[in-house]
C-alpha cells in the first residue's frame, strides 16, 4: 500500500513539474539535442572541423575538437588527440580537473606520486581525479574526454 502512494504521489508531481514548465515558458523554450561525433569521423575527419584546435607544445602535436560545453562551463566533452608525451604532475594543486579517458587508439601508462601504475589501451578508459600527481606517459593516443571542472568559468573562453 506504501508504495502504491510513493508512486501515485512521485506521478503527481511529475505532472505538477511540467505544468509548471509549460506555464513558465519551458515549452517554448529551444529543443536540445543529443550530440553524435560517428566512427566514420572518429577515425579522422573530426579533427578536420574548423573549431578544431591544433597546438605543439614542446615538439607534441596535439588537436583537440571540444563537441559540448555545458552552459555554466563546468562539464565539457571532446576528441582529444596527441603525440608522443611524457607529463609530470608532481606538486599542488595536482591535476586541474576530473576528467574521464576514454582511449580510442594509442594509450596511455599512469604512474601516481605513490608509485602504483595504470595503464589503459584502445576501448579502456580511465578517470583522473582532480588532484591527481604523478606521472603520465604516452607514446600517442586519441581520446573521447569528459571534464567535470566547477573552477571552469574562469578559464574556459567558448
Amino acid at each position: 500500500m506504501l508504495q502504491r502512494r510513493t508512486h501515485g504521489t512521485a506521478r503527481k508531481a511529475a505532472v505538477a513539474l511540467m505544468m509548471f514548465a509549460l506555464y513558465t515558458g519551458g515549452a517554448s523554450a529551444a529543443a536540445l539535442h543529443p550530440i553524435k561525433v560517428n566512427k566514420q569521423e572518429l577515425a579522422g575527419p573530426v579533427f578536420d572541423r574548423d573549431d578544431a584546435v591544433h597546438e605543439n607544445e614542446d615538439g607534441n602535436d596535439t588537436v583537440d575538437v571540444t563537441t559540448f560545453t555545458s552552459p555554466d562551463k563546468v562539464f565539457q566533452t571532446g576528441v582529444f588527440k596527441s603525440g608522443p608525451v611524457r607529463e609530470e604532475i608532481r606538486s599542488a594543486p595536482g591535476y586541474p580537473y576530473t576528467e574521464l579517458l576514454v582511449f580510442l587508439s594509442g594509450g596511455a601508462k599512469f604512474t601516481s606520486s605513490d608509485g602504483s601504475v595504470v595503464e589503459a589501451g584502445p576501448g579502456e578508459a580511465v578517470t583522473l581525479p582532480k588532484g591527481w600527481t604523478g606521472v603520465f606517459e604516452s607514446k600517442g593516443y586519441t581520446k573521447l574526454y569528459a571534464v567535470y571542472d566547477t573552477d571552469a568559468p574562469s578559464h574556459i573562453d567558448k
